[in-house]
């Protein structure tokens, strides 16, 4: 057996094995007499059948996954022995041709492509500097909070005319340029919508002021502010139908809702607040209401600062990868996402994601950090509890059944993985606040939205 290495540069290498009879003949000749023991070959009793015939039927077969399987051993081992810090798995070789003719010879040649990893040193240090939002709650953002609270805890009752905010309630049907109900068209469908949402000057002012039983034609395009989902959701029709509505549908108000602001009493804060202490006066509910909104604001400060640092550790880290090695080893390996005609496109998300995993991987080394499996069951704790949120659940972080669903998902090797990468993640951004300068500046709640849509939309985000 020979192993020869060829580096093509600093991040690409081919790695050719070569095999002779001598390094293979043992093992395929132990497997055959294996298979001859119960080989069920017609003529014979089962393990019958002369050696010689065994190997005339199977040894071809035998021969080439012994060879592959060696190749692919000898490669890992090379790999290990050498330290080698590759990204993915070696690939077969479009830089050297392997030799692997079964049926002539009895010497193979594999070649593996493979990439590595760059090398760099981390860039960071006290002269970055970041700055870290100290958002402030005004009286306004308080107010405006609890009047958005008491319309959602607020009554509906009926009303017979259309005014801003009002829910107004119709059936629609389709009409053809006569202004005749349009044959196979959109017939006597129920719709909802409020005023106030239609961007449209003209069509709202159509509509407000209008009675139960009041008839109009309109455009329902217009209407749902040509918004082609929304369209395609209230009429219950493919999103390429839309552009083949007609122009004119006749709209007949059937109900009209409106809410009432929700009174300041008992019964609304036990509503807002269910089994937490509610408050005794409407300036301690305005209280409790100024402290959730600096604490939801000082974790949007914590999010966005790490977002900074995100593109802080782009910026200063510009990592060269074995870029063409990776679109080939990507196509190989997920062959049901990459191909061909979309390698270019997807291949620069997994690229910037790479970079970043790289860096990461740095600080953790730098900083000696790691998951315990206190860590892991702390993050799957945050995962769930936030999970759960975005379903409107308010579960307690100490609650019997977040610990169910943390104890599931913890017997799932690939849950803590993603999960110790996460504790990772975490502790490395964490260890770039202790070693960049970090600025506090108090800012507005609409300066800091302001703030993070310029960005955004510089960066494309």
């Amino acid at each position: 057996m020979n192993i020869q290495l060829e580096k093509h540069d600093d991040l690409n290498l081919t790695v050719i094995i070569s095999l002779g009879k001598e390094d293979y003949q043992e093992k395929v000749e132990k497997e055959v007499k294996r298979i001859q023991k119960s080989a069920n070959i017609k003529g014979f009793r089962p393990g019958k059948a002369p050696l010689g015939m065994v190997q005339k039927l199977y040894g071809k077969g035998i021969l080439a996954e012994e060879i592959q399987n060696m190749a692919s051993d000898k490669m890992n081992q090379y790999i290990q022995d050498e330290k080698l810090d590759i990204l993915g798995y070696p690939i077969a070789s479009t830089k050297v041709e392997s030799e692997i003719d079964i049926e002539n010879s009895e010497n193979f040649k594999f070649a593996f492509d493979l990439g590595l990893a760059p090398q760099f040193e981390l860039n960071i240090s006290s002269k970055d500097s970041l700055e870290q939002f100290d958002i402030q709650v005004s009286e306004k953002e308080v107010t405006e909070d609890i009047n958005y609270s008491r319309k959602r805890h607020g009554k509906m009752f009926d009303v017979e005319t259309a005014e801003d905010e009002d829910i107004i309630y119709a059936g629609v049907t389709e009409l053809n340029d006569a202004g005749e109900v349009l044959e196979g068209g959109v017939s006597d469908k129920s719709i909802s919508f409020v005023a106030s949402m239609i961007e449209d000057k003209k069509a709202k002012k159509a509509v407000l002021g209008k009675k139960v039983g009041d008839e109009l034609v309109c455009s329902i395009k217009t209407l749902l502010n040509n918004n082609e989902t929304v369209i395609s959701n209230t009429l219950g029709i493919a999103k390429e139908g839309v552009a083949d509505l007609s122009d004119s549908f006749k709209l007949v108000i059937t109900e009209i809702k409106r809410r009432t602001d929700a009174e300041l009493n008992e019964e609304y804060y036990r509503e807002v607040f269910g089994e937490q202490e509610i408050p005794a006066s409407e300036e301690e509910y305005r209280a409790k209401i100024q402290t959730n909104l600096e604490n939801y604001y000082k974790n949007e400060a914590e999010l966005w600062l790490d977002h900074q640092i995100g593109h802080l550790l782009m910026e200063k880290h510009n990592i060269a990868l074995p870029d063409e090695f990776l679109k080939r080893w990507l196509i190989t390996t997920k062959e049901n996402e990459y191909n061909f005609d979309n390698i270019d496109e997807k291949y620069a998300e997994e690229k910037s994601a790479l970079q970043r995993r790289l860096v990461i991987d740095k600080i953790a080394a730098s900083q000696s950090l790691q998951s315990t499996e206190q860590d892991i069951r702390e993050e799957a704790r945050i995962y769930f509890h936030g999970l759960y949120r975005q379903y409107g659940l308010n579960i307690p972080m100490n609650d019997a059944f977040l610990d169910e669903s943390i104890n599931k998902r913890l017997a799932e090797r690939e849950f803590v993985m993603q999960m110790a990468d996460r504790v990772i993640y975490r502790k490395a951004y964490d260890a770039v606040k202790g070693i960049v300068s970090l600025k506090s500046k108090k800012i507005s709640v609409e300066d800091y939205f302001k703030h993070v849509n310029a960005h955004k939309t510089e960066h494309g985000e």
